[in-house]
C-alpha cells in the first residue's frame, strides 16, 4: 500500500483516479480549495494557491503526488479567464514545489496533467512527444505548465507530464456537451468533421496516472491518448450509433462555432492525430482501444 496525494480530485478524472486507487487499497489524500470535502475513505486537506496557503500535513509521508489542478479550458476565453487558466496552473505548481521542498522524505514521483494542446493543430502530421510546442495560446499554457512541473524532478523524485487528449466520460467534458444534442437527434460533425480527435476513456486515463507513478518510467512527457485516433465525424457518428440516434449529415459551420464559443471555438476545430507509442512501449495496455468500445462501456443500457 502506498500513499497518494491528489490535487484537482473532485473533477471527472480525479474521481476516476480515486476509484482506481481504492480498488488497489492505497491510502488517498486530496488537496482541495474547499474546506470541507467528504469523499468516502479519503482524507481531505485544504490548500489555496491564490492565497499561497497549504496544509503541509497533506504531503507528510506521501509517496506519490498526482497534480491535476488547473482552471478548465472549456469556458469562454475572455482576457480575464485566459489569465486565470494560466495563473491557476503556475500558482498551484509553485505552491506545491515550495511545500515539497520542505519534506524530510522526498516524494517518489509527481505525475502532472498536461494536454495535447501542446502540439497545435494539423490535419495530417502524427504528433509525438519529440515534437516542438506550437505557437498559439493553448501551446503556451501547456509549455509553461510543464516548465514548472518539470522542477519536481530530482535524483530521488521522477516527474512525469501526461499530455491528455479528449477524455471520454459520461456527463463530463466533451461528452457532457454532446449528450443533449445526441439525445434530441441534433448531433453533427464540427466544421468539416475531418479534423483528428485523439481521445482516451477516463478509466484508462486513471489507470495511466497510477501506472506512471508506480512503474519504472523515466521522467518526461507521455501522450495520454488511446492508440486509435478518429476524425471528429467518426467520433460523432460512433456516439450517435451507440446511443441509437441519428447524426445530422451537415457539419456545423466554423463561423457558427465562433459566434457561439468565441475564441474557444479553436478547441472544437483543432485537429490532433497523436501517437500513443511511447506509453505503450513502457508496457501500459489500454482497456479501451477503439472509440466504439469506449462508448459501449460508457452507455450500457
Amino acid at each position: 500500500m502506498a500513499v497518494f496525494t491528489i490535487t484537482g480530485a473532485t473533477g471527472s478524472v480525479g474521481r476516476a483516479i480515486i476509484q482506481t486507487l481504492q480498488s488497489q487499497s492505497h491510502e488517498i489524500r486530496v488537496l482541495s480549495t474547499r474546506k470541507s470535502v467528504e469523499i468516502k475513505g479519503v482524507s481531505s486537506f485544504y490548500w489555496n494557491p491564490a492565497t499561497n496557503e497549504i496544509d503541509q500535513d497533506a504531503l507528510m509521508g506521501t509517496d506519490y503526488l498526482i497534480h491535476l489542478a488547473g482552471a478548465t479550458v472549456s469556458k469562454r476565453w475572455t482576457p480575464a479567464y485566459k489569465k486565470l487558466i494560466m495563473d491557476s496552473r503556475v500558482d498551484g505548481t509553485q505552491l506545491l514545489l515550495s511545500a515539497t521542498s520542505r519534506l524530510k522524505t522526498p516524494l517518489k514521483a509527481v505525475i502532472s496533467a498536461s494536454a495535447i494542446g501542446y502540439y497545435g493543430s494539423d490535419l495530417e502530421r502524427l504528433m509525438t512527444e519529440e515534437d516542438a510546442p506550437a505557437d498559439d495560446y493553448l501551446a503556451a499554457v501547456t509549455k509553461t505548465w510543464e516548465s514548472y512541473t518539470k522542477k519536481f524532478e530530482s535524483s530521488q523524485t521522477k516527474s512525469i507530464q501526461l499530455r491528455i487528449g479528449i477524455v471520454l466520460d459520461r456527463g463530463a467534458g466533451v461528452l457532457g456537451q454532446l449528450e443533449p444534442l445526441v439525445k434530441f437527434g441534433l448531433a453533427a460533425p464540427l466544421g468539416s468533421g475531418k479534423q483528428w480527435s485523439s481521445w482516451i476513456h477516463v478509466e484508462d486515463l486513471a489507470r495511466m496516472f497510477v501506472y506512471a507513478a508506480t512503474q519504472s518510467l523515466a521522467s518526461g512527457a507521455y501522450n495520454a491518448v488511446a492508440p486509435a485516433p478518429v476524425t471528429n465525424k467518426q467520433l460523432t457518428k460512433a456516439l450517435c450509433r451507440v446511443n441509437k440516434r441519428p447524426m445530422l449529415p451537415i457539419g456545423v459551420p466554423p463561423f457558427v462555432l465562433k459566434v457561439m464559443l468565441g475564441q474557444m471555438a479553436t478547441l472544437a476545430l483543432m485537429s490532433q492525430k497523436v501517437s500513443a507509442d511511447k506509453i505503450v512501449a513502457t508496457g501500459f495496455s489500454f482497456k479501451y482501444e477503439s472509440v466504439e468500445r469506449a462508448f459501449k462501456a460508457l452507455y450500457k443500457h
